[in-house]
């Protein structure tokens, strides 16, 4: 697939209106195509998409809106009076579209071995799939590869036993791109094993867990502290120069801090006014490690669209988006994250499109674009939760947004 915009290529933007009171006979197509991309959630992790995801994208590059058909607003802000007002979804920005890839995120599993990698991968490949995601570093810290730094060697860290190298190596001359997902500091393992990682005490006597021990409390790894800076970054290094050229990554955040915390941590850490500058440079030491690399952050859609008290969870590091105009930005949108409505003010709210997945894919994205200024957006989505018919209406908005990639899980 032809790479239509980002750094080497040049901005698509579209103006058309992408929310219609009645169906075209382009959305009554894109329905039937997306439809046989999720009859069969079989076989493949729960997912048979087939070559139709390749002819369903392949449709959408010319998308044009009937002059005859007028769009409806279902998008409302709330004030403290409670009548609803229409948000002016016209001035609203499309998201930027990073069309590069269409990915699946592998399970753990597929990097136990050769065998089981060049298994899924011919798997991905015959279900229509440019890419997949692999779980370099896992949600508890583990690695899943056989990584040459020197602190964590002959530990219990390294659970892989391929090198960055061999795995890269597994997918010459498969047509399917390989896209490294580094968890950062949601990390449990690194600080038992690496120096200068935890978060320590402000007065001293040991190092910080989020809970008691005995609620299975864990250590995070801290982005201020150069042991983490060092780790974090040098994973980067070797996947680029394994050859990787689209790293993500994940969990770039603070833990939720209670009051105790913040009594016994230092407020260089828990105030949310200046902490996020740890964040940025954290990724930006890793942008420096990173080659010819992508990098890419993985951030919840929810947490970057409810930000009228200033982003925060997964998109905390938004705060300092002025030093961050190279990267992507990877939204992941879950079912379970959005009720009824989202806050945009302390008294105004956003309430959403109700059993239409499509039209809420169109106000959320929309709104995403708004909050992140320009930077280049991609869309991915938990399959969790999700119908067929849910699915099949997610795709539709991707397409009608001007996206032609997008990463599930």
């Amino acid at each position: 697939m032809a790479r239509k915009y980002g750094k080497h290529g040049s901005k698509i933007k579209r103006s058309k209106n992408l929310y219609k009171r009645r169906k075209s006979s382009l959305r009554t197509s894109l329905e039937v195509v997306a439809m046989v991309m999720v009859v069969g959630l079989l076989g493949f992790v729960g997912w048979n998409a087939g070559k139709a995801i390749r002819d369903y994208f392949s449709q959408t590059s010319t998308v044009s809106t009937p002059e005859n058909e007028s769009p409806v607003i279902n998008e409302f802000i709330t004030p403290s009076d409670g009548e609803p007002t229409e948000l002016q979804t016209d001035d609203n920005p499309a998201p930027s579209p990073v069309l590069e890839f269409n990915a699946i995120i592998a399970p753990a599993s597929v990097l136990d071995n050769s065998t089981s990698l060049a298994a899924y991968i011919q798997q991905a490949k015959n279900n229509g799939f440019d890419a997949v995601v692999l779980d370099i570093k896992d949600s508890a810290g583990y690695l899943l590869y056989n990584s040459e730094y020197e602190p964590i060697q002959d530990t219990a860290l390294i659970k892989g036993s391929l090198t960055a190298s061999q795995i890269f190596a597994a997918f010459d001359n498969t047509d399917i791109r390989p896209v490294a997902r580094i968890n950062t500091l949601a990390d449990r393992i690194a600080p038992s094993v690496i120096e200068d990682v935890s978060y320590v005490f402000a007065q001293g006597g040991g190092r910080w867990l989020d809970n008691r021990v005995e609620n299975d409390g864990k250590m995070w790894s801290n982005p201020f502290l150069q042991g983490t800076r060092d780790y974090n970054a040098f994973l980067v290094g070797e996947l680029s120069a394994a050859g990787f050229t689209d790293i993500i990554l994940a969990n770039v955040i603070f833990p939720v801090f209670r009051a105790y915390d913040i009594g016994v941590l230092s407020p260089e850490y828990t105030s949310p006014a200046t902490r996020y500058e740890g964040l940025v440079d954290f990724v930006l030491e890793c942008e420096e490690h990173k080659g010819d690399a992508r990098l890419i952050l993985e951030m919840s859609l929810e947490d970057v669209v409810e930000s009228y008290a200033g982003f925060n969870g997964s998109a905390e590091l938004l705060r300092g988006k002025k030093d961050l105009p190279d990267f992507e930005l990877l939204l992941m949108y879950s079912k379970d994250s959005f009720g009824e409505e989202y806050k945009t003010g302390e008294s105004t709210s956003v309430v959403l499109p109700s059993n239409d997945m499509s039209a809420l894919m169109n106000v959320l994205y929309k709104q995403a674009a708004n909050q992140t200024s320009g930077l280049e957006l991609m869309p991915g989505f938990n399959r969790e939760g999700l119908s067929d018919r849910e699915i099949s209406d997610i795709l539709i908005a991707f397409a009608e947004l001007g996206y032609e990639s997008f990463i599930i899980r």
